[in-house]
């Protein structure tokens, strides 16, 4: 049996879950024993940890203890989430804002990650009456559908549905497959910068191409962040639906009273 005492000093091994106890309560030291074991792969992403019975005989904790560690590990870390009476581990959610315009891929590399991404759809087709209302287009004006997995290095984190009006279907229709990002080339070779975007946000169920691209099971929890997009000049410029694995990326929004003045820089042209 491997115990939560056996690795700390006896001053705080003797310690009880107790405000005043020397060292960090116990279900906490267990929590970072759990953390530890999730970073360097003994417990694999998007796999079932050991039952929390298991846990509490591996420690020597009681199951109370485990079970406050996990709890801080959901909620506190954001290092696991509960399916039915199994729990599973997954990489730290990112955070990503949307006080600031950028696309997925200029957001993973300002977090210091390595976003890809695969176009598995594309065709043309004609405006539905949402579509057009959302782009300001006319039912039935000509459009380009594109559907995209992105990742963070090997992990599928969102599929993204995305309509183009027609003055940008032949520049995305030229590039790869693969390209890492299609905003990227639109500002560096085309210097279109985008100016205004309206968000969206809820949650949905995988789809079965959800499911499929991003290796869920059918029917597991997305946020889905709905995107209306206009380029500098006023053009639209897309209307995209994207849908991220729940337990990969949180959103956050950063709001001001009405009738005050933000400093300068709080609201300017941000690059994709």
């Amino acid at each position: 049996m491997t115990t939560l005492t056996s690795r700390l000093p006896a001053a705080a091994a003797s310690g009880r879950d107790r405000p005043n106890a020397v060292g960090p309560p116990r279900f906490r030291r267990l929590a970072n024993e759990i953390e530890a074991r999730i970073t360097d792969g003994r417990y694999p992403v998007d796999t079932a940890l050991p039952s929390e019975t298991a846990l509490a005989r591996e420690f020597g904790v009681a199951r109370s203890t485990v079970r406050q560690a996990l709890e801080e590990l959901e909620s506190e870390r954001m290092l696991l989430s509960q399916r039915g009476a199994r729990w599973y581990a997954h990489e730290p959610t990112r955070p990503q804002s949307l006080s600031v315009l950028r696309s997925f891929g200029q957001w993973a590399l300002a977090a210091g990650l390595e976003p890809t991404g695969r176009t598995v759809r594309l065709s043309r087709g004609r405006a539905t009456s949402l579509e057009a209302r959302e782009l300001g287009l006319h039912r039935l004006d000509p459009v380009l559908r594109i559907v995209r997995v992105r990742a963070l290095g090997e992990r599928p984190v969102m599929v993204k549905r995305t309509t183009f009006p027609e003055w940008l279907a032949a520049i995305i229709e030229e590039l790869p497959l693969d390209v890492r990002s299609i905003m990227e080339v639109v500002e560096d070779k085309h210097g279109v910068w985008l100016a205004h975007a309206e968000h969206r946000i809820q949650a949905v169920s995988a789809g079965s191409l959800d499911s499929r691209l991003l290796r869920l099971p059918r029917t597991a929890p997305l946020l889905q962040v709905i995107r209306t997009a206009r380029a500098a000049d006023g053009r639209a410029f897309e209307y995209s639906d994207d849908r991220y694995v729940a337990s990969a990326v949180a959103f956050s929004v950063v709001n001001t009273a009405g009738g005050h003045t933000m400093r300068d820089g709080d609201a300017v042209r941000h690059r994709l």
